[in-house]
């Protein structure tokens, strides 16, 4: 798929999910395929947005100079280090589930699932990321459950009955990988720059 389809993708996936996850389950896309021109492009604009959010409101304390350009590349870095590992992570329990909740276990279709369902979740990001005030932006995000919701019976054929525990299960997860990886770089900014942010 190239640059123009992706951007189809992303419109569809969020005015026609129904539409657009059998369309999805029907291609012959893999799953790296989609990682690579769907989901990192999402991730690196939100990484930049985090750039720049992080430079532009750096304070001036101590010796701020040393420290306006690699704080804000670290928490770029960490930003991008923790939605890569939010997606593996949230792929493998999709997978690793689904023969509990009488579900199809395929890998592939798990992780585009997962991909695609994140979608409002990484535009939000953009805006968000520019400054730690704009968090209720993110808000919307939890569109994404919508779209786990209506993807998990075409891509893995869920049944109406174990839907709504999966979808919880995977909520629950991702907000606890979320929650830790916070507090993971919360806590890696407080000891490599002390006093700065």
């Amino acid at each position: 798929m190239d640059q123009k389809t992706d951007q189809g993708r992303i419109k569809n996936i969020i005015l026609f999910p129904r539409w657009e996850w059998k369309v999805i389950n029907l291609e012959k896309r893999t799953l790296k395929e989609a990682f690579v021109s769907y989901a990192l492009p999402l991730i690196f604009a939100g990484a930049a947005s985090q750039f720049i959010g992080s430079f532009l409101y750096v304070r001036n304390e101590m010796d701020v100079d040393a420290y306006r350009f690699s704080l804000p590349l670290i928490h770029a870095g960490f930003f991008i280090f923790v939605q890569v590992l939010t997606l593996m992570l949230t792929t493998v329990f999709v997978y690793g589930l689904a023969g509990r909740f009488m579900s199809v276990k395929d890998y592939s279709k798990s992780g585009k699932l997962v991909i695609y369902s994140f979608t409002p979740v990484y535009l939000l990001y953009i805006l968000a990321n520019l400054h730690s005030s704009l968090g209720i932006i993110m808000l919307p995000a939890f569109y994404s459950v919508f779209l786990l919701w209506t993807g998990l019976p075409v891509l893995l054929q869920t049944g109406a009955r174990k839907l709504p525990a999966f979808v919880f299960i995977i909520l629950i997860s991702v907000l606890g990988i979320l929650f830790v990886s916070s507090r993971l770089l919360a806590l890696l900014t407080t000891l490599i720059f002390p006093g700065v942010v």
